[in-house]
């Protein structure tokens, strides 16, 4: 899926906590922007548009488990 053009913004917070509905995405298994996405947003308080393929509250691992937010 590509970026869509929502308005609203998304960041990723390293959580350790993560409960038993959550979805859980692995890097791999995304697509290439959203991998470029979580690669550039990892570890940093910035924020990106949201995409489609990740929703808020989802988390991807990557180098450790990050919890997605959007707002």
């Amino acid at each position: 899926m590509s970026i869509r053009e929502t308005g609203r913004r998304l960041r990723l917070r390293r959580t350790g906590l993560i409960p038993p509905d959550t979805r859980v995405r692995h890097y791999d298994e995304l697509s290439e922007e959203a991998q470029v996405l979580v690669r550039e947003l990892a570890g940093r308080p910035e924020t990106a548009p949201e995409t489609g393929e990740l929703d808020d509250g989802d988390v991807v691992k990557f180098t450790d488990y990050y919890q997605v937010r959007t707002r």
